[in-house]
């Protein structure tokens, strides 16, 4: 458990931009192993549990949420 341990202090102490570059590494290896369009959908899938995750975090409605992005965008 030490050497997970000793892990995660490493990547958390690069730099962001190591992190993009690393999870570039991964989405490409995916790509190669599945394919581009099952990989498009874990991406589209996880971008949803993230947001989801963040509402349900923040004990926000959805219909706030969704009232905010179209009033930004279209101006009201």
């Amino acid at each position: 458990m030490d050497w997970i341990r000793g892990a995660l202090v490493w990547l958390i102490s690069r730099k962001r931009r190591w992190h993009g570059l690393m999870a570039g590494c991964l989405l490409w290896i995916l790509w190669m192993l599945f394919g581009f369009w099952a990989v498009l959908g874990l991406v589209i899938l996880a971008a949803a549990g993230y947001a989801a995750g963040r509402v349900m975090e923040e004990r926000q409605s959805w219909k706030e949420i969704v009232d905010k992005l179209l009033s930004e965008r279209y101006g009201e």
